[in-house]
């Protein structure tokens, strides 16, 4: 093994448990200030909501994997947990971007000026989209059951070689470190082009609708930011594990290190968006100001109040 790898693990028995909080604590704020009256009646929200959620379930399986990973107890690499663990790692992530690619197509379809494509933003097609994304996410990936192998001899967890297992695996690097990144940054783009065009087209307006039209524009910025913050974020890990991936040559132990810094940028993915979410939108603010609050002690109705 070579040093940097040894070091890598070692960092991660003090950087994981940090991780591990600020995404537990920013996902649980994020989760109920997005219930909150002002911003649930978007399904934007709820896109952002299975975010958080799956974020959260994420987070609570690879901080602890990361963290007996340096004390050099791998529980892939034993005949029961080589066939489980890659399904449990790797199904949050690509579930929470198909939350992002869904989300920025709902923002897309917001911010058109066509009745058909609008018509397809609400929330309940949003829980419906949601649902059944989770389902198709799930069943995607459930040849990672079967495509990993536990090596009695080096005691090691390999992934097979086989054609199917190939396919699978090459598909996997389409769909979710190209074909994803191509959806969300292409709907978000048309996002902020339809936002313009509308800005020009009507200029302001007051009316009973603008404090919704203000909310619905807050919360497409909230997700333009995100989409730009999410790339840079998870790129890195993406190029190494395509090339672990495509040429085993590369899985040597520096290679792996690199990826588990790369997986360490990564991580913070996930809960940078509250604090994206604070910067780019006023409505969220409040609402996180609101959160804070602390309740108003009313007198007793026994007491009087003397002016």
């Amino acid at each position: 093994m070579s040093a940097l790898y040894d070091q890598v693990l070692k960092s991660n028995i003090y950087i994981q448990p940090i991780l591990f909080t600020l995404v537990l604590v920013t996902n649980s704020f994020s989760i109920r200030i997005l219930a909150s009256n002002a911003l649930r009646s978007s399904p934007c929200s709820h896109y952002f909501i299975a975010y958080a959620i799956l974020s959260i379930i994420y987070t609570c399986l690879i901080c602890p994997t990361q963290v007996i990973r340096a004390l050099w107890i791998g529980w892939e690499n034993t005949s029961v947990g080589c066939n489980i663990y890659f399904y449990i790692i790797f199904s949050p992530p690509i579930l929470a971007r198909i939350m992002l690619v869904l989300v920025s197509f709902d923002r897309y379809c917001s911010s058109s000026k066509s009745r058909r494509l609008n018509s397809a933003s609400t929330k309940r097609k949003a829980r419906i989209k949601i649902v059944i994304s989770t389902i198709l996410g799930s069943v995607y990936m459930l040849p990672m059951f079967f495509i990993y192998y536990f090596d009695s001899t080096t005691g090691i967890c390999r992934l097979y070689t086989t054609l199917p297992a190939n396919i699978y695996t090459f598909s996997q690097v389409i769909s979710y470190y190209m074909l994803g990144p191509i959806f969300i940054l292409t709907f978000g783009l048309l996002t902020i082009v339809n936002i313009r065009k509308h800005s020009i087209r009507t200029g302001i307006q007051n009316g009973p609708t603008t404090s919704t039209r203000r909310t619905e524009g807050q919360l497409a910025r909230m997700l333009i930011l995100q989409i730009f913050v999410h790339i840079i974020l998870t790129t890195p890990f993406g190029v190494i594990y395509c090339l672990n991936v495509l040429n085993t040559a590369t899985r040597t132990p520096t290679i792996i290190a690199i990826r588990y810094i790369c997986l360490i940028w990564t991580q913070c993915d996930y809960f940078i968006s509250f604090f994206l979410h604070i910067l780019s939108g006023k409505v969220y603010r409040e609402q996180c100001c609101r959160l804070f609050k602390p309740l108003r002690k009313h007198p007793h109705p026994d007491q009087t109040i003397v002016i």
